[in-house]
């Protein structure tokens, strides 16, 4: 089985995502990570030297590779909705992770990572631009508000528990 996490930037998919593979023995992945280490660049340099459509199609090209690992968690970068074609790849339970905007907001302000798109728009105007794909992309919507509760939540939701 592969399971998928998509929502905003910060809302807690690669800590989620890492956890909850730990729990079911899964391997995790990382989207954004796995695109740095094949571009050998970051995202934010990705973004600054080549734009975000090149980056778009190396995420594209990067979730067609992952998807056809078996037994996998994977994080995917908070714009993989906006592709289309992202949602046929997408070939297992779509967990949408969601949180208050608020402690988003906070959690980004903690984080060492850079995130070109929020360097052009605050998280609410992405939250708006995106929600609706998100819905449409999402198997099942889940809240954030700890990690173990929302890990549990995804098992008993998926009947893995």
């Amino acid at each position: 089985m592969r399971i998928y996490l998509i929502g905003l930037p910060g809302v807690g998919k690669s800590t989620i995502g890492n956890e909850l593979a730990k729990q079911l023995g899964y391997s995790f992945i990382d989207l954004d990570t796995y695109i740095e280490e094949q571009a050998m660049l970051f995202v934010d340099e990705i973004f600054h030297l080549y734009g975000e459509e090149y980056f778009r199609v190396l995420e594209t090209n990067s979730l067609q590779e992952v998807s056809k690992i078996q037994n996998v968690v994977i994080a995917c970068g908070g714009g993989i909705v906006k592709t289309r074609k992202n949602k046929d790849i997408i070939n297992g339970p779509c967990i949408y992770l969601k949180a208050n905007l608020k402690e988003i907001e906070e959690r980004l302000l903690d984080s060492p990572i850079e995130r070109p798109i929020l360097a052009r728009k605050g998280i609410t105007e992405l939250f708006e631009e995106r929600k609706d794909q998100y819905k449409e992309f999402q198997t099942i919507e889940i809240e954030n508000h700890s990690i173990n509760q929302c890990v549990g939540d995804i098992l008993r939701e998926l009947n893995l528990r």
